[in-house]
């Protein structure tokens, strides 16, 4: 008998800490022509919709950095940290030395790492990539998890497609951003980008995806932590916005961004205007684009007229013939370089994720999209989207005209490759 309290003590030691978070279903305070999306999406606890949430909808990157920083100064317990990009570069050394401080002071600080981006980031911006700069961030005290270790052979690595391109700080378990900005010079100091700053129970949805990959890092059970979320009854219209949270990518088990974009385009009674740095979106969505358009819809997709990639701007130009033939709007717009990923439908859904209109994003990354129910928030974003559209560079038949046998190899090629783009 002593011997098997012994082993009960021991197993309950071993065991994995463990939250139960009960959140209720919003989906019957969604307007009805929207509450089908809801339900599609929802496919775990974590990706029901839920009321009651209050957020910022972010666009500039000294305003994501100065909450950001702030909250991490704030912080009295925990800091989550999932970045595709933690910049070896003075913006991201501000929020390493930040965090150092708060490892001093005796906050956990946790950080899942995507070695592949970060390293091919820094050799395509010309810094150096051999510095320690990430080892000294396990060095400072910060609990480091690394998504794709390049001694790891694994799908990961066979396939470097596969990355973890979703952005989410968590502070203390009550405040959540994520969106399209990394911590980085580019996204803080750089260009335009869209983020949400979240506090609700929408944070709770945001840190179950989190601890998906957190978990699947773990060495040892003890180094996991469980958080179980239940849905419990129907909200009520108590006030806050209705955000949905839903993860994509290969710990999902459908493309989930590109089933919300075929159902919004195939269930639009006005507008869909996308927002997006690079456009090479899959069969589906180009067809979804066309009967939409062919049903009256308006359909437009608003890019950057300068790129951060210049090298692949073939590719992201090789489908916009087929897209402006079915009837979509396609405009450039004046820089700077805009880095944000966002939906907008018929004045109440807006989505604000780090999902780009490409094949890559739609079915290799792993990612994260927040599905915003709201009509104030969503005219909002139109008008700022009106503001966008000043100026830009329409793609007509003109701009069609003016590809060179030069330019139309060039996206022949990339037609080739696009699969693996």
């Amino acid at each position: 008998m002593a011997l098997l309290y012994s082993f009960l003590i021991a197993a309950s030691l071993l065991a994995a800490p463990s939250d139960t978070v009960t959140v209720k279903d919003a989906t019957p305070l969604i307007r009805p022509e929207f509450q089908g999306l809801a339900r599609k999406l929802a496919i775990s606890p974590a990706f029901v919709p839920t009321a009651g949430n209050e957020y910022e909808l972010i666009s500039s990157g000294k305003r994501y950095a100065d909450l950001l920083y702030a909250d991490f100064r704030a912080a009295a317990s925990l800091i989550e940290l999932e970045l595709f990009l933690f910049g070896q570069d003075p913006d991201g050394a501000r929020a390493r030395d930040i965090l150092f401080e708060k490892v001093r002071e005796g906050v956990e600080v946790r950080y899942t790492h995507d070695s592949f981006g970060n390293f091919f980031d820094n050799i395509f911006d010309g810094r150096k990539v051999f510095t320690g700069y990430y080892d000294s961030l396990s060095r400072g005290g910060i609990n480091v998890r690394d998504f794709s270790p390049f001694y790891r052979i694994d799908p990961t690595l066979c396939n470097p497609t596969w990355r973890n391109h979703r952005k989410i700080n968590i502070i203390d378990k009550r405040i959540a951003y994520t969106g399209g900005m990394n911590i980085t010079e580019g996204s803080i100091s750089g260009w335009g980008d869209a983020m949400l700053r979240i506090t609700g129970p929408a944070v709770q949805s945001l840190r179950s995806i989190l601890l998906l990959n957190w978990n699947d890092l773990a060495l040892r059970k003890s180094e996991r932590e469980e958080l179980n979320l239940t849905v419990r009854g129907n909200a009520t219209a108590d006030g806050g916005t209705i955000l949905q949270v839903v993860a994509d990518g290969a710990d999902q088990p459908a493309f989930m961004a590109e089933e919300a974009i075929v159902w919004v385009l195939e269930h639009a009674r006005d507008y869909v205007w996308f927002e997006t740095p690079y456009f090479l979106p899959d069969k589906p969505i180009i067809d979804a684009l066309g009967k939409a358009a062919a049903r009256g819809v308006d359909v437009r997709i608003i890019l950057p007229s300068d790129s951060d990639l210049p090298a692949l701007d073939p590719a992201f130009r090789s489908c916009l013939e087929r897209c402006f033939r079915k009837g979509a709007k396609i405009l450039y717009r004046k820089p700077p370089f805009n880095h944000s990923k966002t939906l907008l439908c018929d004045d109440y859904l807006l989505s604000v994720g780090s999902t780009n209109l490409d094949k890559m994003s739609l079915r290799s990354l792993y990612e994260v999209n927040v599905y915003i129910y709201d009509e104030p928030e969503a005219l909002r974003h139109r008008r700022y989207l009106e503001d966008a559209m000043e100026g830009a560079q329409e793609v007509d038949q003109a701009f069609i005209d003016a590809w060179d046998s030069r330019e139309r190899f060039r996206q022949f090629i990339f037609g080739i490759i696009s699969p693996f783009l």
